[in-house]
C-alpha cells in the first residue's frame, strides 16, 4: 500500500530523517512498565477521561522540562496529543482562519507546512541559512511564526540569543503567537541541550511543542505542547471535537518511564551512540562522496543535510536511492517559494556502522544513477 514518501517503508531505515535507533530502546523495562500499569488500572486508564492528558505524565513531564530544557511551566499548562504533527494540526485549527499570514522557515519542516497550508494559512517565507535566521523583514500581519530554534530542520543551525530576542520581540510587537517546535533539542553533541526559547518567553506568547517519537520511537505516538495559560481553556473541546487525544494506558506507562530515571539514562546513553555514529559517518561521506556530496557541519540534530554538487537534482537522487532500498528526502522539498537549494536530507542514527557503509556504497550508486537520468532528460528531443 502507497503512503506519503517522507513517512519511509519499513526496512528502509538508511537514511530515513528524523528516524532514531528503536533496537537501543529498552524493550524490556518498557513492557515492565505496561504490564504494571494495565494489571492495576482499575477504570481509569481504559475510558477517554482526562482528554487533555494523564495527570502523572503531565506532573513528571512539567519537571522535566524545567530541569531539561529550560521550559517555565506547570502541569496544568501541558497538553499530551498523539505527536507533534496532531499539535500542528489542532493549532492550526485554532489560531489561524483561512487567508492569514504565517510566518514559515524556509527551508522547513513538511509536516508543519502541511498542517498550516490545510488550515487555509498563506505561508510567508522566514529564510534560514547557515548564519541563521533572516529577521529583517517580518510581515506585517503574521498571525502566527513557526520556528525550530534549538536545531533547525532540516538544515540543523541553532538560533541565537540575540535572534531569539528579536524574533519574540517581532510576536509581541505583532501580537503573533510563536510555535517553538523543538526538533531535536535532546540531541546536542558538544556542551549541553540549548534551552528552550520559551523559557525567554515574558509575554505569553510561545506555544511549546515536543514529541518523544525521536527520544523513544515514533509508533509510541506521543507528543505534547505547553501552552500559555490563554489559550489552555480553548483546548479541551477542541480535543474532544477531534478526537486527538492520547491513550491513557500508554501515557501513564510513560510517566513511570520519566520518573522513574529511564528516560533520562536512555537518552544518555543515545547522546554517546548517535555523536559516534556522525563522526563515523561523516567520515565514510568524505572519504566516499567528497566529490559529490558536502555534509554540513552541525553538532545536534539526529539527520544532516549534504549539499549537492552543481549538475545534481536532488529529487532525481531521492528517486534512484529508493529504487536501491534507500529512504531520503531532497532539500529542494523543503522550499516553498524561490530558487531552492539542492541537497539531501540524511538521516544517520537508525544505522550501525555496516548498515551505514552500506547505506552509502548505495547513495553512491544512486548519485551516478542520477547523473545519467538527467543527461538523458537533457538530449530527449521531447
Amino acid at each position: 500500500m502507497s503512503q506519503p514518501f517522507h513517512h519511509g517503508l519499513p526496512g528502509q531505515i538508511a537514511f530515513h530523517p528524523g528516524m532514531p535507533d528503536a533496537r537501543s530502546f529498552p524493550f524490556g523495562a518498557w513492557s515492565r512498565l505496561l504490564a504494571r500499569r494495565t494489571n492495576f488500572a482499575g477504570a481509569s486508564l481504559f475510558g477517554t477521561y482526562n482528554v487533555t492528558g494523564h495527570p502523572a505524565l503531565r506532573e513528571a513531564l512539567a519537571a522535566y522540562l524545567r530541569t531539561a530544557r529550560g521550559v517555565r511551566c506547570d502541569a496544568d499548562q501541558i497538553v499530551i496529543t498523539t505527536g507533534a504533527q496532531a499539535a500542528f494540526d489542532l493549532l492550526a485549527r485554532l489560531l489561524i482562519d483561512p487567508g492569514d499570514e504565517v510566518w514559515m522557515e524556509e527551508p522547513g519542516y513538511l509536516g508543519a507546512q502541511s498542517a498550516l497550508v490545510a488550515a487555509g494559512a498563506k505561508l510567508v517565507s522566514l529564510p534560514v541559512g547557515l548564519d541563521g535566521w533572516q529577521l529583517e523583514r517580518p510581515p506585517t500581519s503574521a498571525r502566527l511564526i513557526y520556528v525550530t530554534p534549538a536545531c533547525q530542520y532540516p538544515l540543523g543551525v541553532t538560533m541565537r540569543m540575540e535572534q531569539r530576542l528579536r524574533l519574540l520581540e517581532i510576536a509581541e510587537q505583532s501580537k503573533a503567537w510563536v510555535i517553538e517546535d523543538d526538533f531535536d533539542g535532546e540531541y546536542r553533541f558538544q556542551g549541553r541541550p540549548i534551552p528552550a526559547m520559551q523559557g525567554t518567553d515574558h509575554s505569553g506568547r510561545v506555544i511549546y511543542v515536543g514529541t518523544f517519537a525521536k527520544i523513544l520511537f515514533p509508533a509510541l505516538r506521543l507528543g505534547f505542547m505547553v501552552l500559555p495559560s490563554a489559550l489552555y481553556r480553548r483546548i479541551p473541546h477542541a480535543l474532544s471535537i477531534t478526537g486527538q487525544f492520547a491513550p491513557l494506558l500508554l501515557q501513564a506507562a510513560l510517566a513511570d518511564f520519566i520518573t522513574e530515571g529511564l528516560m533520562s539514562r536512555h537518552l544518555k546513553r543515545m547522546r554517546r551512540i548517535y555523536a559516534a555514529r556522525l563522526q563515523g559517518f561523516h567520515e565514510l561521506c568524505a572519504s566516499q562522496l567528497s566529490n559529490r556530496l558536502t555534509l554540513l557541519n552541525g553538532d545536534a540534530g539526529i539527520q544532516i543535510v549534504g549539499l549537492l554538487q552543481d549538475g545534481f537534482d536532488d529529487r532525481l537522487v531521492t528517486q534512484a536511492a529508493q529504487d536501491l532500498g534507500l529512504n531520503l528526502l531532497p532539500l529542494s522539498k523543503h522550499y516553498r517559494h524561490g530558487s531552492p537549494r539542492h541537497g539531501l536530507v540524511l538521516g544517520y542514527a537508525a544505522c550501525d556502522k555496516p548498515e551505514t557503509q552500506l547505506g552509502i556504497e548505495h547513495l553512491s550508486r544512486a548519485l551516478d544513477i542520477s547523473l545519467r537520468l538527467r543527461k538523458n532528460e537533457r538530449h530527449d528531443p521531447a
